[in-house]
């Protein structure tokens, strides 16, 4: 079954097996989400990590990894998924900010890769001892812009005398040029800032161009061009390599870019309400189950899984099953007429939706079911009333 044209009688099937709502995805899209990416990038040596915090999935995380995808953790608990899932230690690699005491413990004691978000996390990893290699993130914005992310270039010579003073070496920077960036300018203004700041690190071994490929989400939306933008890329890692007189490992770290569009919530009809020239239609899912405009996304394409018909011309919100004021899946949508019992499926969730999802409403989260080779494969069960207070104790 496609995501995105789900034969009726196979969504049907899986709700009336699995129940609704449902969250289904699409492995085969997966996969050649994943070639695609990886073909625009005409460089060798590259490295792609897949950006598990976007989905952590673990058939889908097993899948990418066999195609050969390392794992881009933004935080300890990504690390523990990809372990989780049987990717080993060293096709982790950490980018992200913050770190306790122990949440270095955990990376480090798991000989996991770093690339550390300030000059304080260096004194950090450096008195930890003894030696060893470590990237830094790269604020790749204009200084006059208000960034949290990264060591400003200018910080860079305090951080090789940091390094050098504990025998680390510094051997790559990372970059950040934010979340669902569609914009080829935005990400090679970014990739040169970093290029310029590398020719400080004489250990340099790689650059890291981070992730936040996007997706066009509206009808009409240009989709970031790849093909472009890995040409791009590639150019300026070989100048790179040819001035260094040595091959420069690239990064890359795809995420919402490879699993949003396999992804669909499937979701039944409630109830059908009209008035005032409006439609609300009633479904059995809520906001606290997938991220919609008010949290993360700007939009949701819906579409009707058996339509009746041409969609009709009143304005229709779909609705969820709380009475929180902002508890809306879509507004302003053009459905077909609709009645209880019917599906609706929201598409392009695979990035987002159910890693976002919360215990907000006390709304018990959906099971995850992926499609592969024909198989309806459960990987995560539904959630009940009682995995709500699970982690309560009694004081």
């Amino acid at each position: 079954m496609s995501a995105r044209e789900p034969m009726a009688d196979h969504a049907a099937r899986l709700v009336e097996h699995h129940g609704s709502p449902l969250y289904v995805y699409d492995a085969e899209r997966v996969r050649a989400a994943y070639r695609d990416f990886t073909a625009a990038f005409p460089y060798s040596p590259a490295d792609f990590h897949y950006a598990i915090v976007c989905n952590k999935n673990r058939h889908l995380v097993r899948l990418l990894h066999a195609l050969g995808a390392g794992i881009h953790a933004n935080t300890p608990g990504d690390a523990f998924a990809a372990l989780s899932a049987g990717v080993p230690p060293d096709r982790i690699l950490y980018s992200g900010t913050n770190l306790n005491a122990d949440d270095l413990d955990f990376l480090l004691g798991h000989r996991i890769r770093l690339n550390l978000d300030s000059v304080d996390q260096l004194r950090d990893f450096a008195a930890r001892g003894p030696g060893g290699a470590v990237g830094l993130r790269l604020l790749v914005d204009d200084p006059t812009r208000a960034s949290r992310i990264g060591v400003d270039p200018a910080e860079l010579p305090e951080a090789l005398e940091i390094a050098r003073a504990a025998g680390v070496r510094l051997i790559g920077l990372h970059m950040y040029a934010g979340t669902n960036n569609r914009s080829l300018a935005r990400f090679l203004a970014c990739f040169d800032r970093m290029v310029a700041a590398s020719e400080l690190l004489p250990d340099l071994e790689e650059l890291d161009a981070g992730g936040g490929f996007g997706v066009p989400y509206r009808p009409g939306q240009e989709p970031l061009d790849l093909p472009t933008l890995g040409r791009e890329v590639a150019g300026r890692m070989e100048a790179l390599s040819a001035r260094r007189g040595r091959r420069i490992r690239l990064v890359v770290e795809p995420g919402r870019v490879l699993v949003a569009e396999a992804g669909s919530l499937l979701v039944k009809v409630i109830s059908v309400k009209e008035r005032g020239g409006r439609r609300y239609v009633g479904v059995d899912t809520t906001v606290g189950n997938v991220v919609v405009e008010s949290v993360y996304y700007p939009h949701h394409r819906v579409e009707a899984v058996a339509p009746r018909g041409a969609p009709l011309e009143i304005p229709t919100d779909v609705c969820g099953n709380t009475t929180h004021s902002r508890d809306f899946l879509a507004r302003n949508c053009q459905l077909p007429r609709l009645a209880p019992g019917d599906l609706l499926a929201l598409r392009d969730v695979g990035a987002y939706g159910y890693a976002m999802s919360s215990h907000f409403l006390n709304r018990p989260r959906p099971a995850e079911v992926v499609m592969d080779q024909g198989q309806a494969l459960l990987t995560t069960r539904r959630e009940t009333f009682a995995d709500l207070l699970s982690t309560q104790v009694d004081a």
